[in-house]
């Protein structure tokens, strides 16, 4: 289901509980909190599924640009760490391009990755247009990449969760979340 779904579900079924004649006003408050707390907890699931998948398509592409993509045997992880750390302490993009092009030259993909990433870290734009020119996919990888938010971003994060919150019901305007919670967990036999 997608957001609108959900809010039109929960809708509908708001809206037969405040048509029914069956139940007291308790007893539709209380059912109505249910409502609420279901919604959003659908609401919730969605949030967190779309977040997931987004954290792994940026996964995905980093290591399109930068890393290994599958199983690294002990020896490539070592010389994977080896050649993050030493990258890690560059603090000059001329160094780093010479570095870079040494790697290159040597054909040490794992040393031209580090670089690669410590570039893309510091915003030497040249060091990592020197790298990217030698890999097919990279640039439209890079591309995806800055197309797709951050969800480590405050501002991101603040927006996105505020698409994926349910209204409280009419019945219960007023109500502190905790009254809610605690409307929500009483038994409907209890309410009536």
């Amino acid at each position: 289901m997608n957001i609108e779904q959900i809010n039109d579900a929960y809708a509908r079924k708001l809206e037969r509980i405040e048509n029914s004649r069956t139940y007291s006003d308790h007893a539709k408050r209380v059912m109505a909190a249910k409502a609420y707390k279901e919604a959003q907890a659908a609401l919730d699931a969605l949030r967190q599924s779309e977040v997931d998948s987004l954290t792994s398509r940026r996964t995905q592409l980093q290591r399109r640009m930068f890393g290994h993509q599958g199983a690294a045997d002990p020896q490539t992880v070592i010389a994977r760490r080896d050649a993050n750390d030493r990258a890690a302490r560059l603090d000059d993009p001329r160094a780093a391009a010479d570095m870079l092009k040494t790697a290159q030259l040597e054909g040490d993909d794992l040393m031209a990755q580090a670089i690669a990433t410590r570039a893309a870290q510091a915003g030497w734009g040249d060091v990592l247009g020197a790298y990217s020119s030698n890999r097919p996919g990279f640039t439209e990888a890079a591309q995806e990449y800055q197309s797709l938010p951050d969800p480590d971003d405050i501002g991101w994060k603040f927006h996105h969760t505020g698409q994926f919150m349910a209204a409280p019901p009419s019945n219960l305007n007023g109500a502190k979340p905790h009254e809610i919670d605690r409307l929500a967990e009483q038994e409907l036999e209890d309410a009536a």
